[in-house]
């Protein structure tokens, strides 16, 4: 077999650089390209294809998927007239509102009678037909649901309840108009607020009475801010709500009145809300308008309250009623005569 490199030229000397020449013929050159030399084209699946004589098989898309519809059926859920931030606020058109899960009588601690509330029409509020009620008194008293009840109110309920304590508060009926669902929101805000007027409202009259008979030139005694009104006032009125409100309520247990604390409470937060307007209006400098602000306001006040507890108190204590009515006016007067003397006791400008 002859070997097909092999070339017929001498081989080079030692030293010197030989030409390269391919070989000629035989096997080397008997070889035929798979591509021309013509050919740009890249080596691709159709050559190999036909290089095996075989045919290039046709991709065929899938069908198209198979157009489905929906069909809706009408609910019969009827959709509610409005939106509050009640639980188990009243259906538009009811005869009777519907009864709040967690109210004021479910508190054991707050109510003389702890028990689940009635549930709306179809089920627990909340929850579907059958499902059990929830009883606010089966959590341990340090439990923030079992309070919940309390502010269990909106802002229309709020500002309804604000009205007929200020404005319509010769009714009587304020523990009626609640339906057995005394707040306690409402009363926090109102004392809250009156705390922060009263102080803001004390220091601006103190400022205008300062600059009335600051002598010119005195640089000596300038005018401070009384921070103080702001405790001054947190203890009248937080103490007047709570502390007061506390003590008429264990006396009303004391002549077996059902009336819960929670209802106490709210009749005196809701009562102080004739002072916030007035507490305003007491920065003018004229000290009658002061009295007679003050006054108006304490007697708005009080008799909302004495109206409102007037049907559990007669009916409690009877006869014996008098003498406690007698503290409560006592009371309140004193009330009314702290705000004045503590805020407002200023020089009067005199009128030109």
């Amino acid at each position: 077999m002859s070997n097909p490199f092999a070339s017929s030229s001498p081989p080079p000397v030692f030293g010197e650089q030989a030409a390269y020449a391919p070989p000629a013929g035989g096997a080397w050159g008997a070889q035929e390209p798979l591509i021309g030399e013509d050919e740009d084209e890249p080596f691709t699946a159709a050559h190999l294809a036909a290089a095996n004589q075989a045919a290039v098989p046709a991709v065929t898309p899938p069908p198209p998927p198979a157009q489905s519809s929906l069909a809706f059926t009408q609910s019969t859920a009827a959709a509610p007239a409005s939106l509050t931030g009640r639980v188990g606020a009243p259906a538009a058109g009811s005869a009777s509102p519907v009864p709040r899960v967690g109210s004021a009588a479910d508190t054991a601690l707050l109510s003389s009678s702890p028990g689940p509330s009635a549930p709306p029409p179809g089920g627990a509020a909340g929850g579907p037909a059958g499902a059990p009620q929830e009883d606010p008194s089966r959590y341990a008293f340090y439990n923030i649901k079992r309070y919940r009840g309390l502010f269990n109110v909106d802002t229309t309920d709020v500002l309804a309840r604000l009205m007929r304590a200020v404005l319509l508060f010769f009714r009587g009926n304020f523990l009626e108009y609640c339906g057995g669902n005394p707040d306690l929101y409402g009363p926090f805000w109102v004392a809250t607020t009156l705390i922060f007027v009263t102080a803001a409202a004390g220091n601006l009259a103190s400022y205008i009475d300062y600059q009335r008979h600051a002598h010119a030139g005195d640089t000596h005694n300038g005018w401070y801010y009384d921070i103080d009104k702001v405790g001054g006032s947190f203890g009248i009125f937080y103490g007047y709500v709570g502390v007061v409100g506390m003590m008429l309520y264990f006396v009303l247990r004391w002549f077996k009145a059902g009336v819960p604390l929670a209802a106490v409470w709210c009749v005196y937060g809701y009562g102080l809300a004739a002072f916030i307007p007035v507490s305003m209006v007491c920065i003018v400098p004229l000290e009658a308008v002061r009295w007679a602000l003050v006054g108006a306001a304490t007697l708005t006040s009080g008799t909302f309250i004495m109206l409102s507890l007037r049907v559990p108190i007669h009916e409690a204590a009877g006869a014996k009623a008098a003498p406690l009515y007698i503290v409560m006016i006592c009371v309140h007067a004193g009330l009314g005569l702290a705000l004045k003397l503590y805020f407002f006791r200023y020089k009067e400008i005199p009128l030109k």
